[in-house]
């Protein structure tokens, strides 16, 4: 998170007091595990900043300067750019919860706000770092089954189980590799027979969330988080050599 002391004008302060804290949202996920209605959160940052930024009709280079191999690494290789802007907008739109980077408000290589329709409240994108394991063992607890989707899911379920004692059959997944298996990704988790959708799938991948949603899943946008997840250590980011944001 990047932060500053600085005067606020009346649309980031308007922004701050329509945004609720990690604690809110983790009773928003626990209600919709208990009472079994699908929802979606979906989280964006500054690696969607740069894709919304960039120039149509031109290939996206911005992270490949930054890091060779970094748009395979992210899922986007290979799909146009406008696609890209396409899935991301229409991600952020139907999801359920928005979670952009509070770091937007500071920062404006991180401001998604204006790129998306109005929403009455945000979630702390930040949430994934703020849930404590114990928080997270609650709602693995509680679901009918948690479906991992992740280009390593298989290591990251192994994970899951060691770190929160939880049984392997409650355990099942999918390996989300690009944007290329968003339908088959759909497909798997709305049949998979798991409540809890713990996912990771690049930029043009986070549109999959509001369609398992609809399926009546609890889908949540965990990133390159959720390899610290699976281990209990909620501030470990892309640990896992396969994770995609």
């Amino acid at each position: 998170m990047f932060l500053k002391v600085k005067k606020l004008d009346e649309r980031e302060k308007e922004i701050c007091l329509k945004t609720i804290s990690s604690k809110a949202t983790f009773s928003l996920v626990a209600d919709a595990l208990v009472r079994n209605e699908g929802i979606s959160i979906v989280r964006m940052g500054d690696g969607e900043r740069k894709l919304l930024q960039a120039f149509d009709g031109e290939p996206f280079t911005a992270f490949e300067t930054v890091r060779p191999g970094w748009n395979e690494h992210l899922g986007v290789e290979g799909l146009d750019i406008e696609t890209i802007k396409a899935n991301i907008i229409e991600a952020g739109n139907s999801c359920t919860y928005f979670a952009p980077s509070v770091s937007g408000v500071h920062q404006n290589e991180y401001r998604l706000y204006d790129h998306f329709r109005e929403r009455k409240v945000y979630l702390d994108n930040f949430f994934v770092n703020d849930w404590t394991p114990q928080m997270v063992r609650m709602l693995l607890e509680e679901s009918d089954g948690v479906y991992v989707m992740h280009r390593e899911y298989d290591l990251l379920i192994k994970n899951f189980i060691r770190t929160y004692k939880i049984p392997a059959e409650k355990f099942s997944g999918f390996e989300k590799r690009n944007w290329k298996d968003n339908e088959e990704a759909i497909q798997a988790a709305g049949e998979s027979g798991k409540q809890l959708v713990l996912f990771s799938a690049g930029p043009a991948g986070k549109i999959i969330a509001p369609h398992i949603a609809a399926t009546g899943k609890v889908v949540l946008d965990v990133g390159n988080t959720l390899h610290g997840w699976s281990i209990g250590e909620m501030h470990q980011n892309s640990a896992c050599g396969g994770s995609i944001n």
